[in-house]
């Protein structure tokens, strides 16, 4: 599969850099911090709560539908409602965490397993690489130059600073143009359908669906390929 493409594009969080257990690690220190026992029995469910939020709104988001600045702070009071408090009542707190989980995340450095042994391979083969997110830009830029990968990339390309948002085809046009690539020489590696996956699709872009773990289940459509690990990428 690998020999066609010069070009890989890879989405950052949850492919090459273990968003859920860096979130989760940020998370559980400032649950701490923060006194939040007060309010939730434990931290499993103020963080069960707050996940499940959280990836509604980066859809949402991804979409167009909400703002940056409704995400970053529904996600946060949305557990209290959940639970039957008041987020004013930690309005301060709460108002902190917007600020102090973003630099916490971005000192995170777990990547997901096959990370470094996939970029070293395609670097061997004489592929360019890059990072498309739709992360924000400047925790972006963080978390990218401390998980040590930084190098690998050619360039990296984050929907704040293209002012276009995966899955639109305006964010991937920008990038293949800006790589000066050809579609038919590149592939997006990514584990959202939506933004990597369908968004590749539609711009006429091969796609490789990161999905740990997919049961074999229908999917909206069949994507070039789907990989269970990073190391199916590696022939």
């Amino acid at each position: 599969m690998t020999d066609k493409f010069r070009h890989i594009f890879f989405d950052w969080d949850s492919t090459l850099w273990d968003f859920p257990a860096n979130s989760e690690r940020a998370l559980s220190v400032l649950f701490s911090s923060y006194g939040f026992e007060r309010f939730f029995k434990d931290f499993e469910t103020f963080h069960s709560i707050y996940k499940g939020r959280n990836a509604e709104l980066w859809e949402a988001y991804a979409l167009g539908k909400i703002k940056r600045e409704f995400l970053e702070t529904e996600r946060f009071e949305y557990p209290f409602r959940a639970v039957g408090a008041d987020p004013d009542v930690a309005r301060e707190q709460i108002d902190a965490l917007k600020t102090t989980y973003l630099q916490m995340l971005g000192s995170q450095t777990k990547l997901v397993d096959g990370a470094v042994e996939v970029l070293e391979y395609y670097k061997r083969k004489g592929c360019k690489l890059y990072i498309i997110s739709n992360g924000f830009s400047a925790v972006q830029h963080i978390k990218i130059e401390n998980s040590g990968l930084k190098d690998y990339f050619t360039k990296i390309f984050l929907s704040e600073d293209i002012k276009e948002h995966k899955p639109c085809r305006a964010f991937f046009d920008y990038a293949i143009k800006s790589s000066n690539a050809r579609k038919a020489e590149s592939l997006v590696v990514g584990d959202n359908f939506t933004a990597d996956i369908a968004g590749a699709r539609n711009a006429g872009i091969a796609q490789a669906y990161y999905a740990p773990d997919y049961d074999g289940s229908p999917l909206p459509f069949q994507p070039t390929r789907i990989i269970t690990s990073l190391f199916d990428l590696i022939e």
